[in-house]
């Protein structure tokens, strides 16, 4: 009788909270790009939703600085959505790699609203740009759902992923583990010592894949009967059913 296998996921990749990282800057104008500096310090916020009359967090300075918050916004209703941001000074969002509100300038608190945007239920890539030049800031995202009031986003509805690789534990040394998606190329690792770890970006996320194995003379010998949701930092056991 044909061994039968399951991959169990053992550990989740999928946190709540945005990741949050902190830069300081100097000069007339902001940095463009705040993801090709070096950050301060990282942190982890629950949302964006925040007045800082001083520093923004410790060790950062109440002046020039900058914020950029990653993470995924999840959509339980599908339907038409609108964004929108208090800024003082400068924003930028994008959602799904889409810049949707540019307001990077100095300015006092000021309200921004995106275009209608039509989102599918699930998860969906948060981009989120910040910086202040002098002493009060103010950085708020909110949204407008199709059925309810305009309200800042809750925290229930915030999540980072923890990593950048998918970890497959139980398996043979020198099984190689395919991930098969269907948007981007195949990424694929050998275990040694019942290990291996596929590298998946932030822009990759959720990666919606088939699984497959195969022993070390190319026999397919599992492979996922739907395709599976995976996050950086998820840990997913091959295992023999009995």
């Amino acid at each position: 009788m044909a061994k039968k296998y399951v991959l169990i996921k053992v550990k989740e990749g999928l946190m709540p909270g945005l990741k949050t990282y902190y830069y300081t800057w100097h000069g007339d104008n902001p940095p463009d790009d705040l993801l090709s500096l070096k950050p301060i310090k990282e942190d982890i916020s629950p949302w964006i939703n925040y007045i800082w009359w001083d520093r923004p967090s410790p060790g950062v300075p109440a002046e020039f600085f900058a914020v950029a918050w990653l993470g995924f916004i999840y959509i339980d209703k599908p339907g038409v959505y609108r964004f929108y941001v208090t800024t003082d000074d400068g924003s930028r969002v994008w959602l799904d790699n889409k810049l949707i509100i540019n307001a990077w300038k100095d300015q006092p608190p000021t309200t921004y609203v995106s275009q209608p945007l039509p989102l599918r239920e699930g998860y969906h890539r948060l981009k989120y740009y910040f910086y202040n030049r002098y002493a009060f800031a103010q950085a708020v995202l909110g949204w407008i759902p199709p059925e309810g009031e305009p309200g800042v986003i809750p925290k229930e509805r915030f999540y980072h992923s923890i990593g950048d690789k998918i970890f497959f534990t139980g398996i043979p040394d020198n099984y190689i583990v395919e991930v098969l998606p269907e948007e981007t190329n195949r990424k694929r690792c050998v275990a040694h010592a019942g290990i291996c770890g596929v590298t998946v970006s932030f822009n990759e996320m959720p990666l919606k894949a088939l699984i497959r194995i195969l022993s070390d003379n190319g026999e397919v010998i599992y492979e996922s009967p739907v395709k599976l949701e995976l996050w950086g930092g998820d840990e997913i056991r091959f295992a023999e059913v009995e």
